[in-house]
């Protein structure tokens, strides 16, 4: 069958999709505006219309045969190598041993280690926050800026859960999207890009983050930023490595913006040609206008109310526990007991200075990005910088308010960088790399756990975050370096 044919099939389906959706309206006893069942409706039709194109977009001459590609799949899973079967094996006693009794109980509590991670009763506060919060709007027209600052996108993306009133199931859809978009994240794509070489960090990276207090923490809350995050890889991975479905890319790109906003960081990763500055400042100035429109989503009165709301939040982070991991959180917290570490002296004197600490450590912040974004440039190479993706998820981990279950979209930045980490082969870079890496690895395994099981001055997770940044500019200063210095001699 041919593939172009299916696109056809697909593309036409999918708009008829969304014009029935809106057509609901005119039927008899239709209730006014756009329900939950309709977009809904728009969603799943926007779906398979995003397939078809992405069909029309294939080779006009690829065919599919769809028994020889069941017998390739077969004979691809059939020839696994052993460790993914033991891997799965572990996944599974983790889902039924881990996962189930820890939060998936009849109590709707978390099981486990009471006080380990601060959890609140019932499970999933933050889910059924937002859902609340859209019901709100849906169904009686209040505004959802009174206690949360998310895009109007994120509301009207979850509308449709509305229609699924059972907590326990919905908590276990969360908890089960959250697993299996960690799975893609952390293991499937940092494997897709490095291959079967990598494949040793790839897994340490993965156990580890598996069971890690940021992800326990984030399946607790019923959050979801791995989801965004998967989105915002997919599209950097799809724009570099599948060029003809940038369209897509620039998609989900802006769909992870409009969940959570930090991602827009990762614009400065849009780039293939540094020498096409017009194509690139073209590329940059639509994703800001499409983000830009889709904040009035749900009009310009909310939108306003939104604005209002990050502005408040950003200035007023909150820092009356360590679980903020925020630069101007952990200068609050550091101005206010100076982490049991500093002299009373010393401590007026953060105390008089916190601000100026909160922008000093900002700049840093800042000046290691942009060292970055320079190095990617200057090494005029195609394909993923994981130097800067680090980079960039340290800056949006820690210039905005972020909590702790933030933490379990580290993992996968750094399995990709570490297999990105190239073999140095003079001495001194060596020894230096060495104790570099082993430095930036023990940051790394302290954000693993929970603060409460750690000393009350690494408490914050900005510290390690903060090392993990400098040692990866140090590190890519020395790629440059060493890779400018091979080219001049050869």
């Amino acid at each position: 069958m041919n593939i172009q044919k299916i696109g056809q099939g697909l593309s036409i389906l999918g708009m008829l999709g969304i014009i029935l959706s809106l057509l609901v309206d005119f039927l008899p006893g239709a209730k006014a505006g756009i329900q939950s069942v309709q977009i809904l409706g728009i969603e799943i039709a926007t779906v398979v219309l995003l397939i078809g194109a992405w069909a029309l977009l294939s080779d006009a001459t690829e065919t599919i045969n769809i028994k020889k590609n069941i017998r390739d799949l077969l004979d691809q899973i059939l020839n696994l190598p052993i460790l993914v079967w033991v891997l799965s094996g572990f996944l599974i006693t983790y889902v039924l041993f881990f996962i189930s009794p820890m939060f998936l109980n009849e109590v709707r509590r978390m099981h486990y280690f009471i006080t380990y991670i601060p959890d609140r009763f019932p499970i999933g506060n933050d889910m059924i926050a937002v859902l609340e919060l859209a019901k709100g709007w849906f169904f009686q027209e209040q505004s959802p800026y009174s206690t949360q600052f998310y895009p109007p996108f994120t509301y009207v993306l979850f509308a449709p859960l509305l229609l699924i009133s059972n907590y326990p199931t919905l908590f276990l859809l969360f908890t089960f999207v959250g697993i299996g978009s960690y799975i893609f994240l952390t293991l499937l794509i940092p494997a897709k890009v490095f291959g079967k070489e990598k494949i040793p960090f790839v897994i340490l990276l993965f156990i580890t983050g598996l069971i890690s207090y940021g992800f326990q923490f984030e399946l607790e809350r019923g959050q979801y930023n791995i989801l965004t995050f998967l989105l915002c890889i997919l599209a950097l991975y799809i724009f570099h490595y599948h060029p003809r479905y940038r369209l897509f890319a620039y998609l989900l790109f802006s769909i992870s913006v409009q969940l959570k906003l930090y991602p827009a960081i990762f614009i400065v990763m849009f780039v293939d040609d540094w020498r096409n500055l017009k194509s690139t400042a073209l590329r940059f100035i639509g994703l800001g206008i499409f983000n830009f429109i889709l904040l009035f989503a749900m009009g310009y009165k909310i939108f306003f109310e939104f604005m209002n709301s990050v502005s408040t939040q950003l200035s007023t982070p909150g820092w009356g526990w360590n679980g903020n991991h925020s630069i101007k959180a952990f200068a609050g917290n550091l101005a206010k007991d100076g982490l049991g570490v500093l002299q009373p002296n010393m401590l007026i004197w953060v105390q008089q200075n916190a601000e100026l600490i909160a922008n000093l450590l900002l700049l840093i912040t800042v000046a290691c990005i942009a060292s970055g974004v320079l190095i990617f440039h200057l090494r005029k190479e195609r394909g993923l910088d994981c130097y800067l993706l680090l980079l960039c998820t340290i800056g949006a981990l820690t210039i905005p308010v972020s909590n702790d279950y933030t933490l379990s979209i580290l993992a996968a930045p750094v399995a990709l960088f570490l297999c990105g980490l190239p073999e140095l082969k003079d001495t001194p870079n060596r020894f230096i790399s060495i104790v570099l890496i082993t430095s930036l690895a023990f940051a790394y395994s302290t954000t693993l756990i929970p603060f409460k099981y750690k000393p009350y001055y690494m408490n914050n997770a900005f510290l390690p975050l903060f090392i993990i940044l400098i040692i990866t500019t140090l590190l890519n200063f020395i790629r440059y370096k060493a890779a400018k210095a091979s080219s001049t001699t050869s």
